[in-house]
């Protein structure tokens, strides 16, 4: 989540002389050239339009018209969706493929699983919203023993581990990348064995 903080924008209130309604509507304004401006570096950075939320005076949602002289407006832009299709394709290109002649050799590969707050929702593309939280999982019996090395050849340092920093390393500046370990599907995190590696793209506070 990107949030937008126009300073060209704030010096250009902050140096107004203007009160009242004047200041309000001016407000107005430079708040829709602002997130305007925002959008359109958005589709120059990513290629397309993402989601928005824009918050007038402490409510989200509320309409730019309704601000009051001294408040404030905040446009938040769904910026971690640009990572979701990158991040499904480091994954699987970094999982390992069974060689042996009766295998079903992508096996694990396509048992990639994508979640936005906790929901299963396919594979990408997926749409999603400023304060979804996105989830990549695998959970085979075998996905904790791949993570710690099991194939020995194709992904001795393991699979999601290694993709979560490929993935920081490209949207780092604007995505929040956690790799950890967790029980998906009701089951009891206590257990070791019900705790699957997993990465997560939530939205991260900054400012363009």
């Amino acid at each position: 989540m990107a949030r937008l903080k126009n300073f060209r924008a704030a010096v250009e209130l902050t140096r107004s002389q203007l009160t009242g309604e004047a200041r309000r509507q001016q407000l107005i304004d430079l708040s829709r050239r602002s997130i305007a401006e925002a959008e359109a570096m958005n589709r120059a950075t990513i290629g397309y339009d993402v989601g928005k939320t824009v918050i007038v005076d402490g409510l989200r949602g509320g309409a730019i018209e309704n601000v009051k002289p001294g408040g404030t407006v905040v446009a938040l832009f769904a910026v971690h969706e640009a990572a979701i299709d990158f991040a499904w394709e480091t994954i699987a290109t970094m999982s390992p493929v069974d060689m042996r002649p009766d295998a079903d050799n992508i096996v694990y590969r396509k048992n990639h699983l994508l979640m936005v707050n906790g929901e299963e929702v396919g594979p990408p593309p997926v749409k999603i919203e400023v304060d979804d939280v996105v989830t990549f999982v695998n959970l085979l019996p075998y996905a904790r023993r791949l993570e710690k090395g099991w194939s020995k050849k194709q992904a001795p340092d393991g699979i999601y581990e290694v993709a979560s920093k490929v993935i920081r390393a490209r949207y780092g500046n604007v995505v929040q990348v956690k790799f950890g370990y967790g029980a998906f599907l009701g089951e009891d995190p206590r257990i070791r064995d019900n705790r699957y590696p997993y990465i997560e793209l939530s939205p991260k506070r900054s400012r363009v």
